[in-house]
């Protein structure tokens, strides 16, 4: 099993002014991220081991920031819903519709996992 602390605790060390990470932001070589999942009725941190986007749908435009980046945020393209198929802490998959800002801050992610910085 992953071990998710150390996720969640860089994460809520910086909960002021970060609300997603991945983990190669930490030095950890390795598909996972975690965010502050709001879409629920009681926010919680969630961990996803090998997110992959396999459906987005509603493209726009917004501004984003960056703990990876110096300066304010920049332009991107994101899409308002989208569909992960993950895997869980326990090592199952899942696959898991997510729209609004959970949505974008998925995405931002799953950038850095693929190497791509806004």
């Amino acid at each position: 099993m992953i071990d998710a602390i150390t996720y969640t605790d860089t994460l809520i060390a910086h909960k002021d002014g970060c609300v997603g990470m991945a983990a190669n932001m930490i030095g950890v070589r390795k598909r996972i991220i975690a965010f502050l999942d709001e879409s629920g009725r009681v926010p919680t941190y969630t961990v996803m081991l090998n997110p992959e986007i396999i459906k987005k749908d509603g493209a726009y435009n917004t501004e984003e920031g960056c703990l990876s980046l110096l300066g304010g945020p920049r332009l991107c393209k994101r899409y308002k819903s989208i569909k992960v198929k993950y895997q869980t802490l326990e090592l199952q998959t899942r696959i898991k519709t997510y729209t609004g800002w959970a949505a974008q801050i998925i995405q931002h992610e799953v950038d850095h996992c693929d190497g791509v910085l806004i």
